[in-house]
Parts: structure tokens; C-alpha cells; sequence
């Protein structure tokens, strides 16, 4: 905008390009453009320059604008200004003064129609001094500004700040101020009585005289004192944004106005499409020879707007990044007033790519296709590096070798078994484009392979080529392949051998009777299996398991027999193998049955797991077996020792006994723990036999007496409570405490003697009678 003297009112900017970038494009009728401009420069508001009384003006630090416009929508705006700058203020009839802004900044962008970031912010200060002249008077000003600061972000006002400070001497003395800033926020109520988030905003001016002139002055010079808060919402796209002002006078009171109609609430304005060039610009496109011939004739009608006629005017050798390569040249034109001409790479990988093209193409800028004012766009490109084919000459390739061949899996077995054929191969050019493998001997012809991630291949372009085989075959061993590897320039044949091995005979079904057994006991078995070679022998092996190997019979394609469980099988569902060998020697030790074609787990035999049996109890007394339990008449305990030989395939975890009142007074109803570690009486560690003490008490009474013993094996088996009772007999003794007495124990030999004297006593009086009848 311009003023009455011609000057600017408005904001405007020179901009030193350093860096811009147009895209615009036309896809199904709608057009895209992106604009964007980098750089430095100067900027000018209200008619500022070096020369201006007003205004200001200052030196752009950043300009940065960008748009983005999609089917006549605003998908994005950014501009962002950074400079200092310089303000000029009026101060008289003939004179400004200035002051400077340390920092100004305008950054806004908006998104599909939302502001995602706002930010203006002027900070500065300075000093400022300047001369008021008239015909009667004079007046020197000078003054400061200690800051000036003004800031919004995200749309709201965060600093409102500015402070002046001054004097002036001359005809007239005094000094003057100014102040203001945001002293407080909170609610406040507008003219209706809405409330209003609100900021207060103190503004102070002062004039102070401290002399006046002798003489008549034109001017009314008089002390005066303002102090006004104004109520002003924070939102910067609101209008009328003051919803009161308070008068503060200087004797005290207090006046408040509330502006009708204020605030009027408004959002900030999105910007809207505005494209940069009303004329269609672009590039030829169309289908062309990759090969050409000097003469031929083509034109590339993929662009209606941009239709290029071509013709072939030489052949020759130029470098390309370090290349030498075989080029047509060519000329075309797109109309009367546009033309184009330029080169093509006409061999090897690259052949048909442009190596050069000028264009000079008339751009209209004025409406309905008419000229007006207009400009050419004129562009030179040419190619600067090729980075990728490394060879793009015949010259230049090397042929590519085998490294290796063989399967992922590291094996391909007969009878339909599938794997990965992979081949390894170098080639410094990286070049490669087919990889075939002749597998005619294994009956699959030409197989492809593949380094672009189909037919199993795991990484692309890691120079290991696969394919999925699939064989059917019976045949195995070594087998005579030939690796063709093809790059863009030559094909390389290798010969090699893959090994094929016998695939084993699969069970196809396993039947158990019964199909819980406890060890020891018979099992019959019947299995089916099938083999390409025929199936020569089934046999159930469990040799590993202490036990034998049982050669199964066949009748009928079903393999039948009988075998015994092991005792060195654990219980449990247990996996029983089965040994399978073919027609060719080819044996597996088969877990696992094949119904649907596809491996499963093998039916489980189920051992039942025994509980420890009792073989024998005994009672011994001073380390001999005794047939009775002694128990004393009186006096002291007679000590026994209880053993009982105990059996468990899995061996015997621990072992109670519950000996009711030969145990210790208050244990009779326990399970007492009985050992077999060589202590407590027990006579030999380890040996099976599980020992327990006891002292016998003369308050039992003779007779019978049960007793327990129970042992848990590894497993956890308990002996069952049927197998557990025991009965032992109770004797009395005449004497208590260590031992029985001798008399009962040797009263048959006491009996013998006590007749054998009465006999002696007998025969000696007989003879004496005799022998006195004889003498009378």
C-alpha cells in the first residue's frame, strides 16, 4: 500500500535466494504444487529505510516460506522471519529518532487448515534524543527506552511491554514516561456480564515542568499525569479485544468504561490455495526405443501438453562418471517456440537412459491462452554418477562363478521329501539376472532359483540363490546337476553333484495290548509301515532299557510279536522304539507314525509303577533272630531290633513303621522312620533291609501284636494299607533287664541232671540195703 507522498504503508521483503524449490504436477486432473524459498535479505514496514523519518526496516537473518497446494486446498503454509531491525519514530517538525530491535521473529504454520505453530515477538530498547524548534521557542528531548517487548504465542499475548524514560531542557524543563505492561490475569466481566479470561494491562504516562519560559509560546506547556488499566483478552484473532478500561484520577477516583459489543470472537483465518503458475509445466514422457539407429524417427506422446518429436542425428563415445559409453544423439521440438535436444545411453543396462537433454520451453502466463507476459523455462541435466550398475560396458563385466551348491536343510531325502537348493555366486559386478540348475537326472528338468525373496529365498540380493525341490524319486546318491548363471552381458555353465539320500521307512501305525502293563509283564504289538524299497524287518528294541530285542513277524503287511517289559523301564507313559529297516539296509529307530502323511507322536505304552513290597520281617535280640518278643517281668527294657527286607525296581525312597506300644510312650500311633544307612541298629548299609530299635517294657501284656510297615519308592508309590499289618508274638521272661533268664533257658539240662542224681542216689541205697541184709 502506498501513502500520500507515494511511500509504503505496508510490509515488504527483498529476499536473496539461496535456495527454492517448484514442484508442480497433474494427476487425473488434479494439479499439486509445492513452493518453497530460503534465504536473506531486508525487510521494510511503513515506508522504513535508511533515509525514512518513520517506519522501520532491518536485515533479515532468515526468510523461509513454504506452500503446499492439493486439488485447490492449502495442505500447508509456513513462513518464518528472523531479523533486527531498526525503528523511526517521528519527533518533530524536522527531526526522528530511532531505536533498535535486538530480536523480531514471525513464525506461523498451518496444516490442512490448522495453525499448528504461531509466534511474533519484538524485543529491543534504546536511547533517543531529538529537538522541538519553533519561532519562539526551542526544546532539546532526550530519553531511553529500557525495553520494548512485545510477544504472542500459539494465537495468545504472552509480554506486552514497553518503558520510556526521558527529559527535556530549552525554553522549557521538565521530564516525561511512559509505561506499560501486563501487571495481572484473571476473569473479568465484559459489558453484558460474561466473564472473560482477561489480562491487565497497566498504562502510565507522566509530563512533568519544571520551568517555563519568560515570553508568549505558542503551545500550552502544564504538568499532567495518566494512569489507565485496560482489560484486553489475550486472544490476538479476536476482536475488539478491550472489554474495559479503568480510569484511575489522580486524586483518587476511580472510573471503568466497558466498550459495547467487545470481545467479538473470531478464529484465525486459514490460508487458502493460491497457485504460482496458471499454465500447465512438465516434462515430456512416452514409450521409446531402448535401442536407436542414426535416422530414427520417434515422438513421446505421453504428455498431451508436452508432446516431443524426436529424430536421431549421431552415434558416439562419451565419458560418463569414468565410463565409456556408446550415446545417440538427438534433436526435438515440442512446438513452434519450444525445443529440446540432447543424448541417450545406447547400450549395455543403462541403454535408453538420457546422458544429457537441453530444453527451452515458452511458458504463457496470461489468461485464455494468451500471451501477455510470458517467460521460457529453460533447463540443462545431465547424468552426474552412476551408482548403480557398477558395469555398464561389455568391456568392463566379469563373469560370475559358482562358490558352492548344496540344501539348507543339508540333506534331500527320497519318496517326496522337499528342500532348499541353494547356490552361492560371485560375481564382483553384481549383475546377475538368471539362475537355473538341470536337474533332469532327479527328474524335475530346469529349475529356477531365485535372489529377489520368492522360491525360499531368505535375504534379497545376498548372492545366494534358491529354489524349492521337491523329489519324488526312489533313486539316491550322487546325482551329476549343471548351474547355469546368466549376468546382462554373458551366461556361465558349472557342473556339480548333489547327494539324494534313502528316506527311512515310515511306521504308519502302532497298536499296544494291553496298553498299561505293569514290568515284567508280556505286551503284543502290531505296526504297520511302508517304505518305496519294501519294509525288510520290524523289531522292538529296548536293549537300552535292560531289556532285549524282539524281532516282530509279518503277515499280511501287519508286523505282530510279543515282548516283555524291562525292569529298567520307568513308569509312566513311555515312548517303546521301533527298529525298521528297508529293502536297501536303511534303518531308523522309528518314534513317531506318518497317518496323514504328515509326522506325529507314536502311541505311549503306559508303566504302571509297582509299590514297594515287603519280603520278610524278623525281630532280633543281642544281634540273633528270636521268634518272640520277650517282655520283662519286672525291672529293666529288654532292647530288640525290627528288620524288614524291602524290594522296589525303582528304589525304595524312605520307610516307616508303626509299632503301636513297643514304641516310645506317646509314639504309638506314629509312623516311626526306619533306616537302612548302617545306623540305629541297622546292620549293613544300603543292603535292602530297613532297620528300626525298640525297648520292650514289663507292662506289656504276652500275646499277639500288629504292627505296620508301608515304604514309598522315587515315584512316590506307597505300599498298599493290605500289605502293611504284621504280626508278632509277646513272651514273658522271669527277670528283667538285660537278657532272659538261665534258668528257663537251661531248664531241660537242669531237668537231666536232677534225675540223673536221683538215679545215682537210688542204685547207691539199693546197693547199700543188700549189702547190710547180707551181713545179718
Amino acid at each position: 500500500e502506498e501513502g500520500e507522498e507515494g511511500e509504503s504503508n505496508g510490509f515488504t521483503v527483498e529476499v536473496q535466494v539461496n535456495d527454492v524449490y517448484v514442484l508442480r504436477s497433474w494427476t487425473e486432473g488434479k494439479m499439486t504444487e509445492r513452493f518453497r524459498i530460503d534465504g536473506t535479505g531486508w525487510l521494510s514496514f511503513n515506508g522504513g529505510d535508511n533515509n525514512s523519518s518513520g517506519g522501520g526496516f532491518g536485515q533479515l537473518a532468515v526468510f523461509y516460506f513454504e506452500t503446499w497446494d492439493e486439488d485447490d486446498r492449502r495442505r500447508l503454509q509456513h513462513l518464518q522471519i528472523e531479523a533486527n531491525a531498526t525503528l523511526r519514530l517521528n519527533g518533530g517538525d524536522r527531526d526522528y529518532f530511532s531505536f533498535d530491535l535486538d530480536e523480531f521473529r514471525i513464525l506461523e504454520r498451518w496444516e490442512d487448515g490448522i495453525r499448528e505453530e504461531q509466534h511474533f515477538l519484538i524485543l529491543g530498547g534504546g536511547e533517543f534524543s531529538f529537538e522541538i524548534r519553533d519561532e519562539i521557542f526551542q526544546v532539546d528531548v532526550e530519553g531511553t527506552i529500557p525495553v520494548i517487548h512485545f510477544e504472542s504465542q500459539g494465537g495468545e499475548t504472552v509480554a506486552e511491554t514497553i518503558r520510556v524514560d526521558g527529559t527535556y531542557d530549552g525554553d522549557a524543563e521538565g521530564s516525561f514516561g511512559l509505561i506499560r505492561r501486563i501487571v495481572d490475569s484473571g476473569s473479568q466481566e465484559n459489558a453484558t456480564g460474561t466473564l472473560f479470561e482477561a489480562d491487565k494491562i497497566e498504562n502510565e504516562f507522566w509530563f512533568n515542568v519544571s520551568a517555563t519560559p519568560i515570553g508568549p509560546i505558542t503551545e500550552e506547556w502544564q504538568a499532567e499525569h495518566n494512569l489507565t488499566y485496560e482489560f484486553t483478552v489475550p486472544q490476538t484473532d479476536w476482536g475488539n479485544r478491550t472489554i474495559r478500561y479503568q480510569y484511575i484520577e489522580d486524586n483518587g477516583t476511580v472510573n471503568n468504561e466497558y466498550p459495547e459489543v467487545s470481545p467479538i470472537i473470531t478464529q484465525a483465518e486459514a490460508p487458502e490455495s493460491e497457485v504460482m503458475f496458471e499454465n500447465h509445466i512438465s516434462r515430456e514422457t512416452g514409450a521409446a526405443p531402448e535401442m536407436v539407429f542414426v535416422g530414427d524417427r520417434f515422438s513421446l506422446v505421453g504428455n498431451d501438453a508436452m508432446v516431443l518429436s524426436i529424430v536421431v542425428t549421431t552415434i558416439s563415445d562419451v565419458e560418463l562418471d569414468g565410463h565409456t559409453v556408446e550415446v545417440a544423439e538427438w534433436l526435438g521440438d515440442y512446438s513452434e517456440s519450444s525445443h529440446a535436444s540432447g543424448s541417450v545411453v545406447n547400450e549395455g543396462p543403462l541403454a535408453g537412459l538420457l546422458n544429457e537433454i537441453h530444453r527451452w520451453v515458452q511458458i504463457q502466463m496470461g489468461e485464455n491462452g494468451s500471451m501477455g507476459e510470458g517467460f521460457a523455462f529453460v533447463e540443462h541435466q545431465m547424468v552426474d554418477r552412476v551408482l548403480s550398475p557398477s558395469v555398464i560396458t561389455a568391456e568392463e563385466n566379469t563373469p560370475p562363478a559358482m562358490i558352492s551348491i548344496g540344501f539348507r536343510e543339508g540333506r534331500l531325502l527320497t519318496e517326496g521329501d522337499s528342500a532348499h537348493l541353494e547356490v552361492v555366486v560371485d560375481d564382483f559386478d553384481t549383475d546377475v539376472t538368471e539362475v537355473t540348475a538341470d536337474l533332469t537326472r532327479m527328474g524335475l528338468g530346469i529349475v529356477e532359483l531365485s535372489d529377489s525373496g520368492l522360491f525360499g529365498d531368505y535375504t534379497i540380493h545376498d548372492d545366494i540363490w534358491t529354489a524349492l525341490i521337491v523329489y519324488d524319486g526312489l533313486e539316491y546318491g550322487l546325482m551329476d546337476v549343471t548351474v547355469v548363471m546368466q549376468d546382462f552381458w554373458v551366461y556361465v555353465e558349472e557342473g556339480a553333484a548333489l547327494e539324494v539320500t534313502n528316506a527311512a521307512p515310515r511306521m504308519m501305525s502302532l497298536v499296544f495290548t494291553p496298553e498299561s502293563v505293569p514290568r515284567g509283564d508280556s505286551v503284543e504289538v502290531r505296526i504297520t509301515a511302508v517304505d518305496g524299497h519294501g519294509v525288510e524287518s520290524i523289531g522292538i528294541d529296548l536293549l537300552s532299557a535292560g531289556g532285549e530285542f524282539t524281532p516282530l513277524t509279518e503277515s499280511d503287511g501287519v508286523w505282530s510279536g510279543q515282548f516283555t517289559v524291562p525292569y529298567g523301564m520307568a513308569p509312566g507313559e513311555r515312548i517303546v522304539p521301533v527298529r525298521i529297516t528297508d529293502g536297501e539296509g536303511e534303518s531308523i529307530m522309528a518314534e513317531h507314525v506318518h497317518r496323514d502323511g504328515y509326522p506325529e507322536d507314536a502311541p505311549l505304552l503306559t508303566i504302571v509303577n509297582e509299590a514297594p513290597w515287603i519280603n520278610s520281617v524278623s525281630v532280633l535280640r543281642d544281634g540273633e533272630q528270636v521268634e518272640a518278643i520277650h517282655v520283662p517281668e519286672s525291672g529293666d527294657t529288654i532292647t530288640h531290633t525290627l528288620e524288614a527286607t524291602i524290594e522296589d525296581p525303582d528304589g525304595v525312597s524312605s520307610a516307616q513303621a508303626r509299632i503301636g506300644r513297643l514304641a516310645p510312650i506317646g509314639s504309638s500311633d506314629k509312623w516311626l522312620l526306619m533306616a537302612d544307612d548302617g545306623t540305629g541298629g541297622d546292620r549293613l548299609s544300603g543292603d535292602g533291609v530297613y532297620t528300626i530299635q525298640f525297648d520292650v517294657r514289663s507292662s506289656l501284656p504276652e500275646g499277639n501284636i500288629t504292627i505296620q510297615i508301608r515304604a514309598t519308592d522315587t515315584y512316590q508309590s506307597m505300599t498298599p494299607d493290605s500289605l502293611q499289618s504284621h504280626t508278632l508274638q509277646l513272651v514273658k521272661t522271669d527277670s528283667g533287664g538285660g537278657g532272659g533268664s538261665w534258668i528257663s533257658d537251661n531248664a531241660t539240662t537242669l531237668v537231666l541232671v536232677v534225675l540223673g542224681l536221683l538215679m545215682t542216689l537210688g542204685i547207691t541205697a539199693v546197693a547199700v540195703s543188700l549189702r547190710n541184709s547180707e551181713l545179718e
